[in-house]
């Protein structure tokens, strides 16, 4: 594959990697986002945590679509929940130090996905020796409560600005070298197929579907839309029905303040579904809720907008801008009250257009769109 802008592309990411029979695997979103750099360059070096690849994880790997893609081990303990494996992090940090500093040298490009502590590192070295360099800050370029120091720190080196050195950041940003680049989703193609899928949206007035999707996990808030969704039902008439998918250790408690509010026969759990097959339940939705406050780029929200579906999500970090006209959705702020007008509102908004029609916001964020905003700011380093 010849390359458009360089030979060789340094990758550092701490996201899972697995390799089986010769095929290097990571998971979806992340993949489809880095074969969009690989079209760019003839090599590319992932170094990376390195898993085993076996039955009990296959279903969470994508397979990387080009061959040029190497995954190399980096030489820093995984950071885990444990205070041991914290401190083995950080003691292992001269070794990578030391990896990295002899290997940076060969690359035409650096590209750091934000990982903490290697990512500091990597980003205090690519400074060192004015090396050329994109790094990606997935999530609101801002502090926030009970923020980690290494994340702190993490940030203010990402911060470091130059004409070499740019950040790519969800949010907007008054520096030049911190540029605000929202990732992709799914390709025009895709995007259009999406669109096809929600002409499958039942008669809203015989019923309202809703519908998240997310990891069931204590940040992700998602034990508000139960209370809010028993709020409904005191301010509403209209049928509705509420379908979860995703699966974590929040799921007990879910289920239980499901049946706490008799709404066992209003709400269905999925548990975790493969995309495609999420995408029938998206498709026939009608609104989606988010109710994280802690997210960095809340995809399935573009996912909603790629299918017709009308996004809800929490007043925090980078919703806003996202959400930036009641076009694109509504915004409520954290309590099942404030979900509960929310849900109301935007029942009353979509019952009375003869059409939804978000496919433009989607489209601006298509693999397409992505690609050549990339090229734009590799080709100014």
């Amino acid at each position: 594959m010849a390359g458009k802008l360089g030979k060789k592309l340094m990758v550092l990411s701490l996201a899972r990697h697995a390799i089986d029979n010769g095929k290097n695997y990571s998971y979806e979103p992340y993949v489809r986002e880095l074969d969009l750099w690989c079209e760019l360059y003839d090599e590319v070096d992932i170094y990376a945590q390195i898993d085993t690849y076996n039955e009990k994880n296959r279903h969470s790997f994508a397979q990387f679509e080009h061959d040029n893609v190497t995954l190399k081990k980096l030489w820093s303990y995984p950071v885990g929940d444990s205070m041991m494996s914290r401190v083995l992090h950080i003691l292992t940090s001269p070794f990578l130090a030391i990896q990295l500093l002899f290997i940076v040298h060969k690359y035409d490009l650096v590209h750091i996905r934000n990982s903490s502590l290697p990512s500091i590192v990597l980003g205090l070295i690519v400074r060192v020796f004015r090396k050329e360099t994109i790094t990606k800050w997935a999530g609101n370029f801002g502090p926030y409560p009970n923020e980690p120091w290494l994340s702190k720190l993490d940030r203010k080196v990402a911060g470091m600005g130059g004409k070499r050195c740019k950040t790519l950041i969800y949010g907007a940003s008054k520096k030049p070298h911190l540029i605000s680049f929202i990732p992709a989703i799914m390709s025009s193609e895709e995007i259009d197929s999406a669109q096809l899928m929600s002409a499958e949206k039942p008669d809203i007035k015989k019923q309202f579907n809703i519908v998240s999707i997310g990891r069931l996990h204590p940040t992700k808030n998602f034990e508000l839309i139960p209370k809010a969704l028993s709020e409904l039902n005191s301010r509403v008439k209209f049928k509705w029905h509420y379908h979860c998918i995703g699966d974590g250790t929040l799921m007990p408690e879910l289920q239980e303040l499901v049946r706490q509010n008799d709404l066992n026969e209003q709400v269905t759990f999925h548990g975790a579904m493969k995309f495609n097959d999420a995408q029938k339940i998206l498709a026939r939705s009608h609104i989606l809720i988010m109710p994280g406050v802690l997210e960095g780029w809340p995809k399935p929200i573009a996912e909603g907008w790629a299918h017709n579906t009308y996004p809800l999500a929490a007043n925090r970090g980078n919703i806003p801008d996202i959400l930036s006209t009641i076009d694109k959705g509504l915004i409520f702020d954290a309590n099942s009250t404030s979900l509960a007008v929310a849900i109301e509102q935007a029942f009353d908004k979509l019952s009375h257009m003869a059409n939804v029609n978000l496919k433009a916001y989607a489209n601006e964020l298509s693999l397409e769109t992505f690609k050549e905003r990339l090229q734009l700011e590799i080709k100014s380093l």
